[in-house]
């Protein structure tokens, strides 16, 4: 069946933006476009935004996400919003500002529509809608869209979101829990005031994802780069910005491996590795960085082979070709390479790996210490074991 989006965000005659949480802003974007922007990701094809009166920002928010191309249309009352709908769409209702991981609207649209998410009725009741005695509304559900039309041509003086739900409610609706563990957690996915977005943004950190490059991101970079998103969430430093200076430093790196300054392209490369994590952590917070910049990024693990390889270039132009040195760096960039590239073809590589920031901050040490050689060869051994390791794997499945 075809899928849409409806989202009520009906303000108050006397209310002004500051009073619609959907126009909070996290990470230099609303609440709304936020909302819009997973109703997409997810397969909505069209999404209908039923927003009464309409301030200013919540105009400009609809037109920058208009400006990425998305299919949304505003509605100033619940019969123009039913009008958007064809009765054979399955529509995902959502209700005010609701912060949560894809997972979940996937998962509630895997159910038999209608459907609800719903929380304990003790929990939440400034944030959410009390539909009985156990069970309050999350703020997100599944309907079919003659729903929507049934209860926009006979609504009176009710509210709209209110009565859908429990319109739905008495043609039977499956329940489906939201999976948070206390009251706090829930308060954070539902913010209704600007203080509330401190907790919000912890409760998308501690739920981002990201999949680290060797045991040095995931054990150190990750968890540390976790909490430094959290700080800076709520500053003005945009994705964008994080993800220009990581590239800037990565051009860097690459120059002063041109220079033969090893330890130096060594160690910028690490910092352009947590620059690139830094920026999907914000990005998954707020706004992404541009598409640009987030594919450069992407390809971070290959700068080790190109300075590696740059570095043998310098020596070979320079001093003796033939030493081994020069060797080593050719075969270590090369074997590097290749490593990425079964990753990319889908090989599972182990889970000892380094990663290539690791393997910088190894090699800088060796190079710090004048034992450059002993550093590339123990590189070279470890990235070979990773390639049989590999195979294995594959073999084997």
């Amino acid at each position: 069946m075809p899928l849409a989006a409806l989202v009520l965000a009906t303000m108050e005659e006397d209310a002004g933006a500051a009073a619609q949480p959907l126009l909070l802003t996290l990470g230099g974007q609303t609440l709304l476009e936020r909302l819009v922007e997973q109703a997409v990701r997810i397969g909505c094809a069209h999404v209908v935004v039923c927003a009464g009166p309409l301030p200013g920002s919540l105009i400009q928010a609809v037109d920058r996400l208009r400006s990425r191309g998305h299919d949304i249309r505003l509605a100033r009352s619940p019969r123009e919003a039913a009008d958007f709908l064809h009765p054979d769409e399955t529509v995902l209702l959502l209700s005010t500002a609701f912060v949560v991981p894809d997972e979940v609207f996937t998962g509630l649209l895997s159910e038999r529509p209608p459907a609800v998410l719903t929380l304990p009725e003790a929990w939440g009741r400034d944030r959410f809608e009390r539909i009985d005695a156990s069970d309050n509304w999350a703020g997100a559900a599944i309907l079919p869209a003659y729903i929507v039309h049934e209860t926009a041509s006979m609504l009176g003086d009710w509210a709209f979101g209110p009565t859908l739900i429990r319109k739905a409610i008495q043609q039977g609706v499956v329940r489906r829990p939201l999976g948070v563990a206390a009251e706090e957690e829930a308060d954070e996915l539902a913010p209704i005031h600007a203080e509330d977005l401190a907790g919000t943004v912890n409760a998308v950190v501690r739920s981002a994802k990201l999949v680290p490059d060797g045991l040095l991101e995931r054990l150190v970079f990750v968890p540390g780069l976790r909490w430094v998103a959290h700080k800076l969430a709520l500053k003005p430093i945009s994705p964008n910005m994080t993800a220009s200076l990581a590239l800037i430093l990565a051009l860097t790196a690459i120059g002063l491996s041109g220079l033969g300054l090893a330890v130096l392209a060594l160690i910028l490369m690490c910092l352009v590795h947590i620059g690139a994590i830094l920026t999907e952590f914000l990005g998954q917070i707020g706004a992404p960085a541009r598409p640009f910049l987030r594919q450069v990024l992407a390809a971070r693990t290959l700068l080790l082979p190109l300075i590696l390889l740059t570095l043998a270039g310098r020596l070979a132009l320079t001093e003796d070709p033939m030493q081994p040195i020069v060797g080593l760096l050719i075969w270590l960039g090369l074997q590097n390479a290749l490593l990425l590239h079964a990753r990319w073809r889908g090989a599972t590589l182990p889970g000892w790996r380094l990663g290539t920031a690791g393997e910088a901050l190894l090699l800088s040490a060796f190079f710090l210490a004048s034992w450059p050689k002993l550093g590339l060869g123990i590189a070279l051994a470890l990235a070979l074991v990773a390639q049989i390791s590999a195979q294995q794997k594959f073999q084997r499945n």
